[in-house]
């Protein structure tokens, strides 16, 4: 028996540590971590209740002290396995939202279990005792042993089926804890001998704390506010439970010119101070820290939402004393109310990141209307019709056919993508490209394009169809990525085409680049006969420097200059006088949005080189282009 003494006091010894270290560090006593510290504390009596079992039996003491012993161990084992199963539930479910058909499902084995032992005494059912005998097994002494069994093996299925929700590492943690603790339960079952349960449980514990650590929300200790990505956590689990909140936001508007008045120092101090009082006015795991001026409250008696706001602006917005300085700070707050403004984790989110970052020189309530969720909302659901697109292939290419007034044929063509998405139907790529280039999946779009113009090109004689290159589009942002001119180098290799039968049109979409960085990867393209044309020419000053100390063959008018040819005669000497600037540079003008016969008249007359636009024919597909062309040239 030695052994057996060895392991449970071993046992015994790793959960007082594992206590104090539970103790010892602050925690959010969320449900989670209120079971795992349930857990802890049956799983610590396991090898006490077992030593003094181990010790009555060995020593044949009284038959009424033994069931006792016996079935508090056997008792404590079921509710450990039993809080095992709803540490792993409650990641992903609330107990409050649970059905009462599940509840009683989840509490079913245990109470089977603890009815077979607690009877043991009158029936013998889950073993036997006597002085005489000593300590034998029942008939029914297995389901001791099953019910714990049986509540691993819940824990794993169920991991299994909410993994798409669960971490990968908590699915694996979970599974190699439960098969740890099954193999040791059918060891113990076959050689009664080996009594390592409780040491194997300890472990376990060890293991689940150190996960619960590691994963663990920051916590500032003098304001009791928890990181945004705890925030994220309990948001997430109470929509996916359709559970009712207010997320309360605050935000101090007047912090950087707080801080040019009276110091960084004194600035922070006062925003300290704000936070302080707002943490500690509420539970630990309620108030959040978004930034260093902005803060979020978490409130589950919605209906008080309105008189909270008020109570807290009213106390917030009054001076506040630093080092001998009464400082005042404009407080601005509104509230995210689910499932009224939301019913999306993500867009949660991103309402929290656009509030935090509001650039708003006063304080006040505001409605969450003045957020302008609903294009918050809808650039979402355009982000996720993008990476739906990028991944089902649902983008297409259209060509819009650009004539030649010299010849008077379709000489090449602009290559346009579009979007239509199964659930939010076409997009526009007014609407798209801006997204696209602000989450950076432009660079992923526009090398679709490539391909896409590259195996046109590869697949159709341009000579027979009378086309001399096509022209397509490129953000700043792919012309600054670092393997750009690899990766064009790359596609157009792939279908064997000469680089001249391709016109890169640069856009001016992006608001910082750098200059350098562009202009010597247009130097690049230029070098490897690629041709260059500046797009939306007119729309900015930068357009016209740039088209000034960059090698561009043509320039492509926008619509709105286009426009300037069916106006009075003073912007119409605008537009030619432009366009003089161009011929110049010996470079070619192409006039876009050209809609009417008096517009082409007129471009024809003043020595425009090709027009683009509605009045020959929209953008459209590949096949409906060439049938366009053979018809036309």
């Amino acid at each position: 028996m030695i052994l057996v003494y060895f392991f449970d006091v071993a046992s015994i010894i790793a959960f007082v540590m594992l206590i104090a270290m539970v103790v010892s560090t602050k925690h959010i006593m969320d449900l989670k971590f209120k079971i795992l510290c349930y857990l802890t504390v049956a799983a610590c009596a396991v090898p006490i209740l077992d030593i003094l079992r181990t010790y009555v039996i060995e020593y044949r003491m009284n038959a009424t002290v033994v069931y006792i012993v016996n079935v508090l161990f056997f008792i404590a084992h079921a509710i450990v396995t039993f809080l095992f199963l709803m540490y792993v539930v409650s990641q992903v479910e609330m107990s409050h939202t649970r059905s009462l058909i599940r509840k009683i499902l989840l509490f079913v084995p245990l109470a089977i279990c603890v009815l077979l032992v607690v009877i043991t005494p009158f029936y013998t059912t889950a073993f036997y005792y006597s002085v005489e005998t000593g300590y034998v097994r029942g008939p029914l002494y297995f389901l001791t042993n099953l019910v714990p069994v049986l509540y691993f093996i819940w824990a794993i299925v169920y991991t299994i089926r909410k993994r798409h929700i669960l971490s990968r590492s908590f699915v694996i943690m979970i599974g190699l804890v439960s098969i740890v603790n099954i193999a040791t339960i059918g060891c113990q079952l076959l050689w009664p001998d080996i009594i390592v349960r409780s040491f194997t449980l300890s472990m376990s514990a060890f293991v689940m704390y150190f996960f619960e650590e590691h994963g663990r929300a920051s916590i500032e200790e003098d304001t009791n506010l928890v990181g945004k990505e705890y925030l994220i956590e309990v948001g997430t689990k109470m929509i996916r439970n359709n559970y009712p909140f207010s997320l309360i936001l605050m935000k101090m508007t007047n912090f950087d010119a707080l801080s040019d008045t009276f110091g960084n120092a004194n600035t922070n101090a006062l925003s300290k101070n704000i936070a302080s009082y707002v943490g500690h006015q509420f539970q630990l795991g309620r108030c959040f820290r978004i930034s260093e001026s902005t803060i979020a409250i978490l409130n589950l008696n919605v209906d008080k939402t309105g008189e909270l706001i008020d109570k807290l602006y009213n106390e917030l917005s009054n001076s506040w004393e630093v080092e001998g300085l009464d400082i005042s700070c404009d407080i601005l707050m509104t509230h995210i109310d689910y499932p009224n403004d939301t019913d999306d984790a993500e867009n949660m989110t991103a309402l929290v990141r656009h509030f935090n970052r509001m650039e708003r020189s006063v304080g006040g309530i505001i409605d969450i209307e003045d957020l302008h969720i609903h294009e918050h909302i809808r650039v979402k659901l355009v982000e996720n019709a993008i990476e739906r697109g990028l991944k089902n292939n649902s983008f297409e290419v259209y060509y819009q056919p650009i004539r030649s007034l010299e010849d008077d044929t379709f000489v090449t063509a602009e290559a346009l993508v579009r979007l239509t998405d199964p659930e939010l139907g076409p997009i526009s790529p007014a609407e798209f490209i801006p997204i696209a280039e602000n989450n950076g999946t432009i660079v992923a779009i526009g090398d679709y394009v490539l391909e896409t113009v590259c195996k046109f090109i590869s697949e159709n004689d341009m000579e027979k169809l009378g086309l001399r290159y096509i022209e397509l589009n490129l953000s700043v942002i792919q012309c600054l990525q670092k393997d750009f001119i690899e990766n064009v180098e790359r596609i157009v290799g792939k279908y064997n085409i000469d680089s001249g039968y391709l016109c890169l049109e640069v856009t001016e979409t992006a608001s910082n680049y750098s200059p350098t960085v562009f202009k010597r990867n247009l130097e690049k393209l230029g070098e490897k006969g690629f041709a260059l044309a500046l797009d939306d020419f007119g729309t900015g000053y930068a357009n016209i420097e740039r088209m000034v100390t960059s090698d561009f063959r043509i320039v492509k008018f926008d619509k709105e200059m286009t426009q300037y040819s069916s106006s009075e005669e003073r912007l119409k000497n605008v537009f030619e006088k432009l366009q003089n600037v161009v011929h110049s540079m010996d470079s070619k003008v192409v006039a876009e949005g050209v809609e009417t016969k008096e517009q082409y008249d007129y471009l024809k007359r003043i020595g425009c080189d090709y027009i683009q636009g509605y009045y020959f024919s929209k953008p459209v597909p590949e096949d409906e282009f060439v049938e366009f062309i053979l018809a036309n040239n």
